[in-house]
């Protein structure tokens, strides 16, 4: 059966599957009679590398660095088909996760680290859904703000029409040149290169403890409740965990946001800046939050000004 070509099919149906089990990269020594269960191998001027199961290379006393998750790509893919190792590598890339690629007759097959194994698995969903998630860049503003101006239209607490620019735009236009601003965390998701949803996370402070505060988060109207708006919200708290940041603070439905993690604040001894807000500010521990934090949160400077 001939291959796939089409990279817009390929990519909406490549269905990543994770195989069991760790693998590793090992160098053969030289002279010595291949054996055991190696899955792939390259012979370079330099010598033989080989793909094995994390087991079996310790089984035959193979050293090794680089620990990855096996994942294949269940579309078959024709070998001359332009596209789809860039478009995976660039997707998995703007998640920063390394990834070594290996062509076979029937399927494309991704080492990624183990580490990573589950969040590549969730680019690579996205992927298949056209959905890539990458840091905002300076020329994207425009952009970013056009569709928050969207998403704003309608107002999230009145759900009526909202006359003339929302608010929203204006903050976001501050946030972007704030001292509180985080590159990493003003993250886009495009769709065939448009822009269509966006969130930026800002510096704030409780007490001593360095936080960020979430918002505003937008998503196109036409593509809500697909699945963007919680892809930008864990994509949040991976790369902020992966910075050393102990929270995530935000103001928004108690109703939703829990099912990413979040509590009300005042439960773990924050207070919010308007006490009448309650239960509806929210605060996500991550790896690193310490206990005895008590204060009232403070967020960038340009939600002062609202």
């Amino acid at each position: 059966m001939a291959g796939e070509t089409d990279l817009q099919t390929l990519l909406g149906s490549m269905h990543p599957v994770m195989r069991d089990g760790d693998y590793v990269y090992a160098l053969w020594p030289h002279g010595r009679p291949l054996e055991g269960d190696v899955e792939a191998a390259v012979r370079e001027a330099e010598g033989l590398t080989v793909v094995l199961r994390r087991a079996e290379a310790e089984r035959l006393g193979l050293s090794y660095d680089f620990v990855a998750a096996w994942i294949t790509l269940q579309i078959h893919s024709a070998l001359e088909a332009v596209g789809l190792t860039a478009a995976v590598s660039a997707a998995l890339t703007h998640a920063g996760i390394s990834c070594n690629v290996l062509a076979g007759f029937h399927h494309d097959h991704l080492l990624v680290p183990a580490t990573d194994a589950g969040r590549a698995m969730e680019v690579l969903h996205l992927l298949g859904r056209g959905i890539v998630l990458r840091s905002e860049q300076p020329e994207d503003r425009p952009a970013i703000l056009a569709l928050t101006a969207q998403a704003f239209s309608v107002s999230p607490v009145t759900g009526e029409p909202v006359e003339g620019v929302p608010v929203e735009v204006g903050l976001l236009r501050e946030l972007f040149d704030c001292e509180e601003y985080v590159p990493d965390l003003s993250i886009v998701a495009e769709i065939g290169g448009d822009i269509v949803g966006h969130v930026i996370s800002t510096r704030g402070s409780v007490g001593g403890l360095v936080l960020v505060g979430l918002g505003p988060i937008g998503v196109a109207p036409t593509l809500q409740r697909r699945g963007i708006g919680s892809a930008l919200m864990r994509e949040t708290a991976v790369r902020a965990a992966a910075a050393g940041i102990p929270g995530i603070a935000l103001l928004g439905s108690p109703a939703y946001y829990p099912r990413f993690g979040y509590v009300p604040a005042a439960s773990l001894g924050v207070e919010p800046p308007v006490a009448a807000w309650g239960d509806h500010f929210q605060l996500l521990r991550l790896p690193g939050w310490p206990d005895g934090v008590t204060g009232t949160f403070r967020y960038a400077a340009p939600f002062d000004r609202l």
